[in-house]
């Protein structure tokens, strides 16, 4: 990797395909966002990945921190998951009837999470958790969810917004993640009437456990299933799991992301007495069986299992918070790492009072990070994976120095 004093850098490709994609995808990406930095030079356009880095379509090479939102847990293009994959391709990696890798995914899946005694196979989070109310509705006969946090792309998801069937906004109501105690006063303002509760945990901090337990009481005592989406936290939390590390048993868990390494594949897991309910439903999607990307979550698993994953994670997630808080401190910067929820899942935010001084001072801190070769999401949460070294945590670390120095100036430069 270049010196972290490098200069300019060019993103010229970048922005030629950007223009490109304006007038061929809605939006101008394939995901339903933005470029990283808006109206600012930034990458947009990745070539390839390997490890803990990847470079832009310019050659620029990275430190990657966003991880394709959460899937490489193992850095990406690992040789071993994509072995795996690879072979069970060449064996016909979708079939007309059951495979053998469905009966051997499901026990290996189910083996890691107490309480759940089956599953069903999906292909992206957002349909596991939408399987998952599903199966709630069938069970209990109510048709009315709590939701807690991002749980994907579909309708119920988006409940008010205008693109979407009108009535959603009074069947899926949001918890405040500022007051979770306020469930009570949801579920008992429709006695009888809501299905489930669906938490994702990233979305309730601090992370206390005595939260969690509550959330799930809470629901039991109104007859809803408690729903935890693991979808961001699943195999990355010490000790494998969130479930395990605040010590609940969900009626059902969502599982992708990092389950695959980059290979398309989720799951829902559950309770017998919840889940043996899902038989004749209608849940099945062509591609749910196919074998490839359950070969890579096979040798994810296996990966996980010989080596400390979820401990290398979080010991790095710590070292590189820790550093920031130091460091913005040091430059007298507003602004807090911390775990979302926690430390393998990084974030730094930033506090300005102004609103658009805070955009200016963040925007020069990620504009000089991406100059110096470390790729960090503004808006989203970071990934660090088992590629991720100590050595790259303090190469970040340096960078952040350069970049909150810029960024103080950027801040004497227009006061609150």
């Amino acid at each position: 990797m270049a010196s972290i004093i490098e200069g300019e850098r060019s993103y010229a490709r970048s922005r030629g395909l950007a223009e490109k994609a304006e007038q061929l995808i809605p939006g101008g990406h394939h995901l339903s966002g933005r470029p990283l930095l808006v109206g600012e030079d930034c990458p947009q356009y990745m070539a390839r990945g390997v490890g803990a880095r990847c470079w832009d379509v310019d050659g620029n090479e990275y430190l990657d921190y966003i991880g394709a939102y959460g899937p490489f847990l193992l850095g990406y293009a690992n040789e071993r998951v994509d072995a795996a994959a690879c072979a069970q391709l060449q064996r016909g990696n979708l079939l007309s009837l059951n495979h053998p890798l469905h009966v051997e995914f499901a026990e290996r899946l189910l083996s890691r999470f107490p309480g759940a005694d089956m599953t069903v196979f999906m292909k992206t989070g957002s349909e596991a958790t939408t399987a998952a109310l599903r199966i709630a509705r069938k069970l209990t006969g109510k048709r009315r969810v709590v939701r807690c946090g991002y749980h994907g792309w579909h309708d119920w998801c988006l409940p008010l917004e205008p693109f979407v069937p009108s009535g959603l906004a009074e069947q899926v109501l949001e918890l405040n993640v500022a007051d979770p105690g306020s469930l009570e006063v949801l579920l008992s303002s429709a006695p009888n009437e809501f299905a489930a509760v669906v938490v994702a945990p990233e979305m309730i901090l601090p992370t206390r456990a005595s939260v969690f337990h509550d959330l799930l009481n809470t629901a039991h005592k109104h007859g809803a299933v408690f729903v935890l989406d693991e979808v961001k936290t699943a195999l990355r939390i010490k000790p494998g799991s969130f479930q395990r590390h605040v010590g609940i048993v969900p009626d059902m868990t969502t599982l992708s992301k990092a389950l695959g390494n980059g290979w398309p594949i989720a799951a829902v897991v559950g309770k017998r007495e919840v889940m043996s309910c899902a038989a004749g439903m209608h849940l099945s999607g062509t591609y749910h069986g196919e074998t490839a990307a359950m070969a890579a979550a096979l040798a994810t698993l296996d990966f996980v299992d010989e080596h400390p994953v979820a401990e290398h994670v979080w010991a790095l997630g710590e070292r590189l918070i820790d550093g920031l808080n130091a460091a913005a401190a040091q430059h007298q910067i507003p602004a807090i790492a911390f775990g979302e929820p926690l430390p393998p899942m990084p974030f730094l935010k930033f506090t300005i009072t102004n609103a658009a001084v805070n955009e200016r001072v963040k925007a020069a801190f990620y504009r000089e990070s991406f100059k110096r070769g470390v790729l960090l999401h503004p808006r989203h949460l970071w990934f660090i994976s088992y590629a991720h070294t100590a050595e790259d945590i303090d190469r970040t670390l340096s960078v952040a120095e350069y970049a909150f120095a810029v960024a103080r100036r950027e801040l004497e430069a227009h006061p609150e």
